[in-house]
């Protein structure tokens, strides 16, 4: 028995504006689809962020659901999770996957593991898994994962498929640390990380598929180490993780990215070499160039690489770094080089707080994409997560306040409606005297008669 393993294929993403790109992503899907159907598996995971955004273009949806139904007509069953793309982080918010229901795919979450389905050659196969969460919801997270390896006691064969980057892999963007894993299952089918990685883990394997295409370009180094596509995982062997084969299906980008550093007296020699490289290629290459060494004019520059290579590349992406731009960046210091992300991170560390920690880099992440509802509705999780309880107490505070203060109020009334009829019976007695004193001549003392 064997199955495909892939993650983050993000489609819809016109990189850089580009729609080319984006033609780009649904060309590596559809041969990912192709591959997957030639290897004739049992059946399909895929490990989150199916597509780029929450709300796809038709155009994306479209692609998807041509691939799934050659899936479909194959017999293969699909299952996948949500990763952070596919979700809106509002309650009772679905995710796009939901939409293909019908066409056999199949939302794996906590409350609905596939056992015992009618697909599987063997009855002794748990897959669960999880939708993203972020890493402010790291509790619930943890939680959650704690509940699905008690659901797959009694299993041999436990696979768990999840959509959370790793301390481990993601040192700053991570949700969850290595350890907070339950380490019961037999194969861990992961996404978020758009590397290629497999690890041994517990009981069985970690691995992460990587994205399907170059999402960033800082993927470029471990596509050209690790390649891209997707993984054949051979389960027919005993539970010892020895026994699950993991197998690499690469798939050939379309596109090349190219880095390259010139010094600045060789521009012009090394700007025809590159421009020779770029021409002669069927699509036209994302193309990154550093300039440096030597004093220039990075305007006059620019428009020397522009007009070499505008024509055969895709996208020009120059960079400066003349001797007096480097002075400068050292006199700044080495932190100019990260991340605003990553600067963010380090801010933090002075605060002394992971879960406030937390909750900004969620925020940086979210409202960096315009996503505003899923802002908001973190924000209001860690609200009631971490003030809730003092919101209670206050609301508990003030109700008896306010309690106490009606009775005080009453009482106030109480007395003063007793001082009332204290003062009207006073006044009653005092009427009652003067009329008996006037039927009473003697009390009065004599008549001036």
């Amino acid at each position: 028995m064997k199955f495909a393993h892939l993650a983050d294929t993000h489609l819809g993403y016109r990189q850089y504006g580009l729609i080319e790109r984006e033609g780009d992503f649904y060309n590596v899907f559809n041969e990912i689809v192709d591959k997957i159907i030639e290897e004739r598996v049992d059946f399909i995971i895929h490990s989150g962020d199916l597509f780029e955004m929450a709300k796809p273009s038709p155009n994306a949806l479209l692609i998807f659901q041509e691939g799934l139904m050659k899936i479909k007509e194959a017999g293969i069953p699909f299952y996948a999770v949500a990763g952070n793309h596919d979700i809106i982080m509002r309650q009772n918010a679905l995710p796009p996957q939901i939409l293909f229901r019908k066409l056999g795919l199949s939302l794996i979450s906590p409350n609905n593991p596939i056992i015992n389905s009618s697909f599987l050659k063997e009855n002794d196969i748990f897959i669960g898994g999880i939708p993203y969460l972020p890493k402010s919801q790291n509790s619930l997270l943890k939680t959650k994962l704690q509940e699905l390896s008690k659901k797959s006691n009694g299993f041999s064969k436990r696979i768990l498929v999840s959509h959370q980057g790793i301390d481990k892999y993601l040192p700053f963007q991570y949700e969850l640390e290595l350890a907070d894993l339950p380490d019961s299952f037999n194969y861990y089918a992961m996404g978020n990380v758009h590397n290629r990685i497999i690890n041994d883990f517990g009981e069985g394997k970690l691995v992460y598929p990587g994205s399907t295409e170059i999402w960033r370009s800082n993927e470029v180094l471990d596509y050209k180490k690790n390649g891209k596509g997707f993984y054949i995982v051979d389960i027919s062997g005993t539970t010892d993780r020895k026994n699950f084969e993991v197998e690499p299906i690469d798939v050939e980008l379309p596109r090349e990215f190219i880095f390259k550093n010139i010094e600045y007296k060789k521009l012009d020699s090394d700007l025809m070499n590159l421009e020779r490289h770029t021409s002669s290629l069927k699509n036209k290459p994302i193309v990154n160039v550093t300039v440096e060494k030597g004093s220039f004019n990075s305007a006059d520059v620019y428009k020397k690489l522009n007009k070499s290579l505008s024509k055969s590349t895709l996208m020009l992406r120059p960079s400066f770094k003349a001797d007096d731009l480097i002075k400068e960046e050292n006199q700044i210091g080495d932190k100019t080089s990260l991340e605003p992300k990553d600067l963010l991170i380090e801010r933090l560390k002075s605060f002394d707080n992971e879960d406030i920690s937390n909750l900004a880099i969620d925020l940086l992440n979210f409202l960096s994409k315009d996503k505003f509802e899923e802002s908001e509705k973190i924000s209001n999780s860690f609200y009631e997560e971490y003030f809730g309880q003092y919101e209670e107490e206050f609301k508990k505070i003030m109700k008896q306040e306010s309690k106490n203060k009606k009775n005080k109020n009453d009482l106030h009334n109480n007395d003063k409606k007793e001082n009332i009829n204290k003062s009207s019976k006073n006044n009653n007695n005092s009427s009652r005297k003067d009329d008996s004193s006037e039927d009473n001549p003697i009390k009065n003392g004599p008549s001036e008669d």
